[in-house]
Parts: structure tokens; sequence; C-alpha cells
């Protein structure tokens, strides 16, 4: 029988993939009109741009197999690059992390750092990164106080941890996980060059996975249904035997993958089992499209002391287009998304002086509910993927692992919820 998986997003899209490559049936069922999730395209114009900026790196491996299986060539889909982060301070000279010089890895990294914030200021990072091992033993505390207890200075705190943290785990540091964020220096800066590498999208990212996902869904006997809501889950005996959908249909299964963000997990497991609901943290994303000869230095370049927090440079998609990051909680929730634009668009302007000082174009994006809250103890408050109604499986990115809420999480709990279930 036909194994369900609520949830088109880029962990459903994993575990139906993952499903149809074992020779087993599948049917993805979603809500929306088009596949991606929060990873989805978004027409703006005459142009097809990604509903908002994310970043990857070469640690993301699961996210690169599953790429091969469905047939996308990463060479053509990524710019890889080696990492070259500048973040640009409104008080302190520009810090940079490169790994682009004569030194080997990672010699050429506190070589960058030698020369952006001194012996003093590598020293305190190594001293950070020695640490991590002792912090993953221990019980978790928030970045802030792993930052303070191992005497980080307040330059590294305000223009590499804090950012950092923002962008990989989209919470504030006075509330982030020490847990995580160790676990996401580890596994990129802390496993040589290849896993640092930054993946600069050349195409949107729907263009990249959901839509060549759902090619190999189709082409090997699998089956997608979109602007399907499913209302309920039919359980008989303490056993799943399908879904209903928003016109009545019944659709038998003898697996159900709900692989939907936890708040719209919980609507549907409610009768049946709990998961906890996580706070929510937004993000925005601000398109400001220049004169087509307009370039950043570098392919992204970072933002502390001010509200924009990392500009990208699109240009390989769309010549002078710039996206414009800025995550977690803050002061621009309350802004216009005009005041918003006209806000970043000078910033901009202060701290990447070779662009124009009025963009041409912009557009706003906010994700209200982008990522969980990665906050202290986020680690046994996640689900599994199993559940104890016998059929009935969890993936999506708030499933439990080592990952904040990554593309790259997201793709190795619907692939790992996949083989449970062909294993059980």
């Amino acid at each position: 029988m036909t194994t369900l998986v609520i949830g088109g997003g880029w962990s459903g899209l994993a575990a139906a993939v993952t499903l149809c490559q074992q020779g087993k049936s599948v049917h993805v069922l979603e809500s929306a009109k088009q596949l991606g999730g929060r990873a989805r395209n978004v027409q703006w114009q005459d142009k097809t741009i990604d509903n908002g900026q994310h970043l990857m790196i070469g640690a993301y491996t699961e996210m690169l197999n599953i790429m091969s299986i469905i047939g996308v060539d990463p060479k053509l889909a990524f710019d890889r690059q080696t990492v070259e982060l500048s973040i640009i301070d409104d008080v302190y000279p520009t810090l940079k992390l490169s790994g682009n010089n004569w030194l080997p890895w990672p010699l050429s990294l506190a070589w960058s750092l030698i020369r952006s914030a001194g012996l003093k200021g590598l020293l305190h990072v190594h001293q950070l990164q020695r640490d991590i091992n002792t912090c993953l033993s221990r019980d978790d505390i928030s970045v802030s106080e792993w930052l303070l207890n191992n005497n980080q200075s307040d330059r590294l705190i305000k223009q590499l941890w804090e950012p950092l943290c923002l962008a990989t785990l989209n919470t504030p540091i006075h509330e982030a996980s020490a847990h995580v964020l160790a676990k996401v220096i580890q596994d990129s800066l802390g496993q040589g060059k290849d896993a640092a590498d930054l993946l600069i999208p050349k195409q949107p990212l729907g263009d990249v996975l959901p839509q060549l996902a759902a090619d190999y869904i189709n082409n090997n006997g699998g089956k997608i249904s979109l602007q399907t809501r499913v209302t309920d889950i039919v359980v008989e005996q303490n056993k799943v035997s399908g879904v209903k959908t928003h016109d009545d249909e019944l659709i038998a299964a003898n697996n159900i993958i709900v692989a939907t963000g936890p708040q719209h997990a919980n609507q549907l497991l409610a009768p049946y089992t709990a998961i906890e609901t996580p706070e929510f943290y937004p993000i925005a994303t601000v398109y400001l499209q220049y004169p087509d000869n307009c370039r950043l230095a570098k392919a992204m370049l970072g933002m502390s002391g001010s509200i924009s927090q990392w500009i990208f440079d699109r240009s390989q998609q769309h010549p002078g287009l710039m996206a414009v990051v800025i995550s977690g909680p803050g002061k621009h929730e309350q802004m216009t998304n005009n005041e918003l634009a006209e806000r970043v668009s000078e910033e901009v302007n202060r701290y990447c002086p070779e662009l124009p000082a009025d963009a041409i174009d912009s557009l706003v994006i906010r994700e209200k509910r982008a990522t969980f809250a990665c906050t202290v103890g986020i680690e046994q408050r996640r689900s599994k993927s199993d559940t104890n109604v016998e059929g009935l499986w969890l993936a999506g990115d708030y499933v439990a692992n080592s990952y904040p809420a990554t593309l790259e999480g997201a793709i190795r709990n619907g692939k790992n919820c996949a083989l449970i279930v062909v294993n059980s």
C-alpha cells in the first residue's frame, strides 16, 4: 500500500524521493499550489526569485546527495566558493574570515583573523573552538553565556558570533542554544575547507530541488497532488488507515509521514499524539535591484551595527540584484515595507559605497514564522520521527537532529524518516 507524505517542502520531498529510490509507492499531498515550502520560487515583475535568501555550505552533504539522486549537477546549480566572509561594522574595522590565501587550511583562516582582529582575536576564537566538546558534554546554556565564559571580546561578540548565530539559528544570542551553535561551528569551520565552502545558487532554489524532485517522484511510480489540504488522519485500533482531504476524499495508506511545520502537524496529530509547538522567529529578505553593472566585491558581505545583517550578490541570476537578510526579531518588524526598504537601502549604501545611493526597485518578503526559535534546551523538546500510533511518522526540520532549522536538517529528517518506514 502507498505511503502518504503530507507536505511538499524539502523534508517531505526528501522523504518521497528516498521512498521511490527504495521502490516504495508514495503519494505527496501539498496544500499549496507549488512545492518547496519556505524555499520556493516567487515571481517579481519579470524575475523568478527565492521566497527568501538561504545560506548553504559544503557541509550540507545530505542536500547534495539528494540532489545527485534526482539529477541535479551541483556544478551547474551552485557556484562553489572557498569561504570568504567580510563583516563590516559601524565602529570596528572590517573582520575577515578567509580561506583564500597561500596557507593551507585552517592556517588560512587563522592568518585572515590575525590580519583583521590581531593575535588576541585569533586566540579568543581558538579558545571557543577548543571548548566545543566541553560545551556539548554539559547542560545547555545560552550562546551569550558560553561566549562570556570563554572570554570573547565585545568586538568578536558583536562582529562575528552574533551575526553567525542569527544567520544559522535565527535566534538572538541571549536566548540561543550554545549546544546547537557549537555543533554548527564544529560541522562547518571545524570539518575542513570543503565543509566550509559557500554554495551560491546560480538559479532559484525552486528550480534546483522541488521541480526535479517532482519529476523524479512522478517518473518512479509516485504521485503528487497540489492544492490538496489534509484535514484529518484516520486511525483505527491505533493504526493509520488513511487521510481525509478538504474535499472529503478518503485516501488509504498504511504509512503516513507528516512533513509539515510543527504548528500544522499539531492540528493533525492532536487526537492521537502531541508534539510541542515551539516559538517561531521571523526572517525578512529585502531585494534591491540596481543597474545591471552593479556588483559586490564578494558573493556576500556581513553587516553589524545595523538592521541589515547580510547582503548577497544575486547577479548570477539577475544582473544588479542584491538580497539583504534580516534574521530574528527586532525593531524592523514594526516598520512598513517601504520604511524597511528605505532603511536597508541607506545602510547598504553606507556599508557598500560602491553601490548607488538608491536602488531602482525593491521588494520586501517577510516570513513571520520562518523558523522555530532555537533556544536553550531545544534538543530535549524536539520530537522524534516515530509516534505512539502505528504507521504514523514525523519529518520536517523541527524533528530532532543536531542542526537548527536549515534545509540540510529538513532533508536529513525526511530521508531518515523514509528509511525508518522502509525498515519498519
